[in-house]
């Protein structure tokens, strides 16, 4: 009994510690363009947002930067429960540095190799401006996500919950993303065999070889 206490409080030690930097990320966030953040967290009129700073030609900007970083280790803890609840596994501080280290590098890959390849195609505008929409919106989600696992790791740590969490980040983002397609479809549809390539290749093969690693 008294080593099952030390696991937990070694684990909370350090979850504490993300979930900080984490908080600081987003501390950050809001404050390195206030007026940018005031827009971006209305998740109810996120069209006004874009209707402002969508059309910046520099969308790649340290607000940006700074909300993907928070994105990816939001997404990490997403993960990391999701795993360790299923007990595939170990819940343990050294795997969810490896897992954070291995969705930055595929994040900062699929960038790399996306735009080369959106501008080979001659699309990189219109394929800007959606990957643009595409990361707010998780983002957004993210910010959600963040104040619900927080609450549920040091307030409310039951199975139902969890379960709650995960089903409203997965329904949130599939309806994003559903809202992204139909608002873009009009101009993707005559680049079909792109969009099929997209979702292919950048969205479901990256997970595929990520998952493959950790097992």
């Amino acid at each position: 009994m008294e080593d099952w206490i030390l696991r937990n409080n070694t684990q909370q030690d350090w979850i504490s510690l993300v979930f900080l930097f984490n908080f600081i990320l987003f501390t950050v966030l809001g404050s390195s363009n206030k007026s940018e953040f005031k827009y971006f967290i209305r998740f109810y009129e996120s069209a006004l947002y874009f209707k402002i700073y969508g059309k910046d030609k520099n969308r790649l900007h340290h607000f940006t930067v700074i909300g993907t970083l928070f994105l990816i280790l939001n997404f990490s803890l997403i993960l990391f429960y999701s795993l360790t609840f299923l007990k595939l596994v170990p819940p343990s501080f050294p795997f969810f540095i490896n897992l954070t280290t291995g969705i930055f590098a595929l994040v900062l890959i699929r960038f790399i190799i996306e735009n080369k390849v959106f501008k080979l195609f001659g699309i990189n505008e219109l394929a800007e401006s959606f990957q643009f929409k595409s990361l707010s919106h998780q983002i957004q989600i993210s910010i959600l996500s963040f104040f619900l696992f927080l609450f549920y790791q040091f307030t409310f740590q039951h199975t139902e919950f969890l379960y709650v969490i995960l089903t409203v980040i997965l329904i949130l983002y599939v309806l994003s993303q559903m809202s992204l397609y139909r608002e873009y479809w009009n101009e993707f549809k005559d680049y079909l065999l792109y969009l099929i390539l997209y979702l292919c290749v950048f969205k479901i093969a990256p997970w595929i070889v990520l998952y493959s690693t950790l097992n």
